[in-house]
């Protein structure tokens, strides 16, 4: 479906987007001196003003992240420093403590100025995603009734300062309002998922305020208020108008991910040394997508392509990527089989690649001719979730990339026509073969379920005597809640047991407890995670209430199922001999937590598909895993059943027992693995939505098991250190050098440990959701 330039960029879109929708952006790259320049003719209110922005980073530490200022010596300016936290100057810097790295999706910052607020604290307000930075390392406020040099008559900036500094990634929807200390709210509101969006501003500007949707490709700088305060553009060209926008985010090259490539240009090229490729931020698990790598030449040993060695990046040494070696007519799989194909790729080639997951099948396309006149490159690869990939090989060479917001790769290319996908979205070079779709979050489709309406995190604080908690959003069938201020055991209830509780640290037989669930959370009657005075967090899930008979096993089971969320609760009782047990699930499970109520001492046994049925893990010990073919009688679960074998622990005849099992549901819940590799910049892990609840074990190694969720940390943003230890009674702990970011896709962790980044070991995690990626914001 071709378009014309102007008509791609401004309106293909909009109707793709829903809502209020925003069609473009402006690219800044750092090294080609790229900013915006105003010198107003008369001053504004020089005490008040609300600037806001939609924000999408491209190189992260460095000091270079200006974002606006004017020239004077009395002046307001805000930034992100070299360690990546949010900066704004006065009389002197304030200092998030809150680091925002993560480049995958979009920020939306405010900055309200007030100098005539007698408290000092009220005189500028700073707000990342429709929340305040309440957090600083450093604080610095404006004097009382200041006149600040924003809209002075001296020259003001947009991405760049006044010593050579400049901003790096992609501004959108930015308003600057002249006379007015304003909310995120006249700019954004939270939408259904609980992310945070933009709505149109309806408001007056003032004398210098203005409104920049960089609508015109011929005029960058234009105000799209009617103030027509437009802006001078310097070094920019149209070619750095992009359709990444805060309501439809484009797929790029993602810096989180460990690789030795050099980024730049919105992280839509790369060039670099032998090493680890530069590999995507959005994955492929389900539909029909197509992409384009535009190789300029300079190395033969450039690989491009597509691969799931996502964690610390890879050109193929994953057992499941394909990947295209320069000036050699083949592909290189992850098993090193090199595929024969033709045409075959050279310098100044443009590579396309359409990718179908849902029947594993890729195709590949040399300056717009199907290679193999349209073969399949690779058939029947199903179940695993692939990114495009680019780099390795020797230094010298270079890729641009395009996952449809950029035909040009950055004006290297004229455009041969741009090319819509089958949605009507996006700016290719070739046409996209029919159905297949650009890498955009507007493609993705609506997940089957709201994160919040099947799992959700509480705190609360225990009073010893009748606590109803509320907040949960729905009537949880399982409540696992652990003290945070002291020690005090992991307390796991569910609905098939009712009045009895179990513990996740010991080896005790199951107990009365004084739990009940209500429709919006569960209520204390007296004791258990209840101490007075100790505070407290409650993981809740939700599976389908009172139990159903299974008879799809050897052993009739109960099952409350949640199918859609994939998670069930299953209660049988042993035979002694091996059998099967009905989960109640559609899918096999990838996770499952097994113990004996009534038998003890017995530990806890986890099933992973990561490590396979002949082995297991304790989840109340931290011992590595353990073979033994009695445990799960070496049979992987089906979509119907999972396998027990004849131990005591799993299967004592008459004993009864608990199962707690999930799989992945896509944009909700992920459990996988990856591998450590003991640095500070570890592994990026790929969930396909930002996570609200992480768990996480070494599996090669005796570590503990840990648990991570967004709630219970001091800032809403990055980092996230304090985790609980399902196999001890211990208090939460951790500290600010000791962990983890939780960004839009996925998480990394940021510390050099043995615990969940030891090097080479495999770590094993299940994650939940707080916002599909589809729609969520940069955290």
């Amino acid at each position: 479906m071709a378009f014309t330039a102007d008509k791609v960029r401004q309106g293909v879109q909009q109707a793709a987007a829903g809502g209020y929708s925003i069609d473009n952006s402006l690219r800044f790259n750092d090294d080609d001196s790229a900013y915006l320049s105003r010198t107003p003719s008369s001053a504004g209110n020089r005490k008040t003003w609300t600037w806001s922005g939609w924000v999408k980073r491209g190189n992260l530490g460095f000091d270079s992240a200006f974002l606006f200022e004017p020239s004077s010596g009395s002046t307001v300016y805000f930034f992100f420093d070299t360690n990546d936290k949010f900066v704004y100057g006065t009389t002197g810097n304030a200092v998030s403590t809150a680091k925002y790295r993560d480049p995958s999706a979009w920020y939306h910052i405010v900055v309200a100025l007030d100098t005539t607020q007698s408290t000092a604290s009220d005189r500028i307000k700073c707000y990342i995603n429709g929340s305040e930075i309440t957090d600083w390392d450093s604080t610095s406020y404006p004097s009382l009734n200041t006149d600040y040099g924003v809209n002075s008559t001296n020259e003001h900036r947009l991405a760049h300062n006044f010593t050579n500094k400049y901003f790096d990634g992609y501004l959108a929807e930015v308003n600057f309002v002249d006379g007015q200390a304003l909310t995120p709210s006249d700019f954004g509101e939270t939408g259904d998922y609980g992310e945070w969006k933009p709505i149109a501003y309806a408001g007056s500007y003032g004398t210098n305020g203005f409104y920049l949707d960089f609508s015109n490709s011929g005029s960058l700088g234009t105000d799209a208020s009617s103030n027509t305060n437009n802006w001078t553009v310097n070094n920019l060209a149209a070619t750095d108008q992009m359709l990444d926008s805060p309501t439809n985010n484009f797929c790029t090259m993602n810096p989180n991910s460990p690789n030795t490539q050099v980024l730049s240009q919105g992280n839509l090229h790369s060039t670099g040394n032998t090493g680890r490729s530069a590999v995507a931020t959005q994955g492929m698990t389900t539909g029909k997508w197509y992409w384009e790598f535009y190789w300029t030449g300079g190395n033969n040993e450039v690989r491009i392509g597509a691969t799931d060695d996502v964690s610390n990046g890879g050109y193929g040494g994953g057992i499941h990527a394909y990947s295209w070696t320069g000036n050699i007519a083949n592909y290189l799989s992850g098993g090193n089989t090199n595929i024969s194909c033709s045409p075959s790729m050279s310098e100044n080639s443009i590579i396309g690649w359409a990718w179908d997951a849902d029947i594993g099948e890729l195709k590949a396309f040399v300056n717009g001719t199907a290679v193999n006149s349209g073969a399949a490159i690779v058939t029947g690869f199903t179940g695993y979730t692939l990114h495009p990939h680019g780099g390795q090989g020797a230094s010298g060479y270079n890729i641009f990339y395009n996952f449809g917001q950029d035909s040009t790769f950055h004006n290297t290319k004229g455009s041969s026509g741009s090319y819509a996908d089958s949605n009507g979205i996006g700016d290719f070079y070739y046409e996209p073969p029919t159905d297949f779709l650009a890498l955009c979050t507007s493609n993705l489709p609506d997940p089957a379920v709201i994160p919040s309406e099947h799992f959700n995190t509480v705190l609360y604080t225990g009073n010893n005597s009748t606590n109803a908690i509320t907040g949960v959003g729905f009537q949880p069938d399982f409540f696992w809640g652990k003290a945070r201020s002291g020690p005090q055991s992991h307390r796991l209830v569910d609905v098939l047991r009712g009045s009895y509780n179990l513990y996740s640290d010991l080896t005790n037989a199951e107990d009365l407890q004084t739990l009940s669930f209500t429709s919006d959370g569960f209520t204390w009657a007296s004791g258990g995670a209840n101490d007075n005075g100790k505070t407290y967090v409650a993981w809740n899930w939700k599976a389908n209430g009172t139990g159903v008979s299974n008879t799809n096993g050897s052993i009739t089971s109960t099952v409350s199922a949640n199918v859609d969320a994939g998670f069930s609760i299953v209660s049988y009782t042993g035979t002694g001999a091996n059998a099967t047990v009905g989960h109640g699930l559609a899918k096999k499970p990838n996770i499952f937590m097994l113990k004996g109520r009534n038998d003890t001492p017995r530990n806890w046994r986890v099933y992973s598909d990561t490590i396979g049925a002949t082995k297991h893990l304790y989840l109340n010990t931290t011992a590595s895993e353990q073979v033994s073919s009695t445990q799960f009688n070496n049979t992987e679960p089906t979509s119907s059943v999972f396998t027990i074998g004849s131990h005591g622990g799993v299967n004592t005849s008459t004993k009864d027992y608990i199962a707690y099992c999930f799989h992945s549901v896509d944009g909700y819940s992920k459990v996988g693995s990856y591998t450590g590799n003991m640095s500070a910049d570890g592994p990026f892990v790929y969930t396909g939505f930002r996570p609200k609840y992480i768990m996480v074990k070494d599996s090669s190694t005796a570590t503990g098991w840990y648990i991570y969720d967004t709630v219970r940390d001091i800032n809403i943003h990055n980092p996230a250190y304090k985790t609980l230890v399902p196999n001890t009674s211990g208090a939460e702990s951790g500290s600010a050098t000791s962990h983890w970011d939780i960004l839009s896709n996925g998480f990394k962790p940021r510390y050099a440990n043995n615990e969940w980044n030891a090097n080479g070991s495999t770590m094993i995690y299940i994650a939940f959701a707080e916002v599909p990626f589809k729609f969520s914001n940069a955290r």
